[in-house]
């Protein structure tokens, strides 16, 4: 096959046709985790006092890629049924089931990225409660879970601080963020956060600050496993951090405030937000954290040739991926078209390759991402070199992904959670593979597979 016929498709497919798609390999019933295809949203579930009576506010954000859509008479159109449950102790589970409906009028609408948000109230008195969330996409059938902790708190004399949400002006006008995935440059950004019992004299301060965090893309399987303590286990490194911006914000008196701070222009990184409340005199009467990540605006989805030309660190050999990675421009282009083409004369198997390849990768972005992203992670790693697994074993300590016998998969991996807690969202949730030398002989067959045209 002429190589420039192999760069026009390698380029269309992977730039303009990757986004949206899933993999159709079945899961076993039993899987634990991580599901193909299983719709991805965003949970906020933040205590707040509204008209005198307390509740859990509930933001809910789906984006429309992480749905399927169907031809409607005017549209195209996705459905989608939550089941948010709302539990405590020593109160009655509360449950609300709404349905929603995405319409979408063209195929790159339903490949955004941007989460469509919907809030839910729950009144419930003061206290702790854990926040269940399912999403069942009507269309595949598919079903999604998350699990959050929210706190509420009373009117009371205390002067004090509740969570840290975030909120700013996207496409549909203004509307809670994803602290786990912020897009830069978001026009009026802002912290939000209640504070009931404000004194007279009392400010806002909030001090940005700039995390170290881990960005590289996951070693070999057959590496070593990070040690305990080191970056790679632990995702990002309080120790070394760079002070931003600090805010300050003279508040009024009331009985319960709702603040708004506004944030500076973030480039992509991870950052502390340190929120304290403080008195006439100085003295700080409560603080609030939150850690946020602020990726590019068009993430998770592969808009331009770095970022197909990155992931295939999983596939080449550090020469060839340095030598594409180090030229630009057309010469870029033909390095990369040199690479997916040297072992495939075949023009439609070498688009059905790169499709498959770049699916993975797009959905890696969407499903595990962390710290950085997903790709670049080791589930991420696993799920794009081998595909989902058959089933996943989840506990409290890790993951075991189960692949089965035979073929080009291992029979299984390991993950440790290095940090975070199992089953509850949020940012410090990072899964490491325990990496083995026994792994030489599979993942050298699978990266020999994708150059040859076998999606493994």
């Amino acid at each position: 096959m002429r190589r420039s016929s192999l760069r026009l498709l390698v380029v269309a497919l992977a730039l303009a046709g990757c986004g949206g798609s899933r993999p159709t390999a079945p899961l076993d019933a039993t899987a634990q985790s991580y599901r193909a295809g299983e719709p991805g949203f965003v949970v906020e579930a933040v205590g707040t006092v509204r008209d005198g009576e307390t509740g859990i506010d509930v933001s809910l954000g789906v984006p429309p890629s992480s749905l399927v859509f169907r031809a409607g008479t005017e549209s195209l159109v996705a459905v989608g049924r939550w089941t948010v449950s709302v539990e405590g102790p020593g109160q009655p589970v509360r449950t609300l089931s709404p349905l929603d409906t995405l319409r979408a009028m063209s195929t790159a609408e339903t490949r955004s990225p941007e989460p469509v948000w919907r809030t839910l109230r729950i009144p419930v008195p003061p206290g702790r409660y854990r926040v269940s969330v399912i999403l069942e996409d009507r269309s595949s059938e598919r079903t999604g879970q998350r699990e959050i902790q929210a706190e509420v708190f009373g009117v009371t004399d205390r002067a004090g601080l509740g969570t840290i949400g975030l909120e700013g002006e996207g496409s549909r006008g203004l509307a809670p963020v994803d602290a786990a995935s912020i897009p830069a440059g978001l026009d009026s950004l802002r912290a939000v956060v209640q504070a009931p019992a404000v004194p007279d004299g009392a400010q806002a301060v909030l001090s940005v600050v700039r995390l170290r965090s881990d960005s590289a893309p996951a070693p070999p399987p057959t590496a070593f496993t990070p040690a305990p303590g080191t970056l790679a286990r632990r995702g990002v490194d309080p120790s070394q951090a760079d002070t931003v911006q600090t805010v300050r914000q003279p508040l009024a008196s009331a009985e319960v405030a709702d603040l708004g701070v506004p944030l500076p222009d973030l480039g992509p990184g991870v950052y502390a937000l340190r929120l304290d409340l403080v008195d006439a005199d100085g003295n700080v009467l409560d603080p609030a954290d939150r850690v946020v990540v602020v990726r590019r605006r068009d993430y998770p989805t592969l808009t331009r040739l770095g970022d197909l030309v990155a992931p295939l660190v999983y596939l080449g050999s550090a020469r060839e991926v340095a030598a594409i990675e180090g030229a630009s421009g057309a010469p870029q282009q033909a390095a990369f078209d040199r690479f997916w083409g040297e072992r495939m004369d075949d023009r439609r198997l070498a688009a059905a390759t790169v499709r498959a390849f770049y699916d993975r990768v797009e959905e890696a972005n969407r499903q595990f991402a962390t710290y950085k992203e997903g790709w670049k992670t080791d589930p991420g790693l696993v799920f794009i070199l081998f595909g989902p697994p058959n089933y996943i074993e989840a506990s409290i300590d890790g993951e075991r992904w189960v692949y089965g016998q035979g073929g080009s998969a291992p029979a299984y991996v390991v993950f440790e959670r290095t940090a975070g807690r199992a089953g509850e969202t949020g940012l410090f949730s990072v899964l490491t593979l325990v990496r083995d030398r026994a792994y030489a002989e599979v993942w050298q067959r699978a990266r020999t597979q994708w150059r040859s045209g076998i999606v493994p």
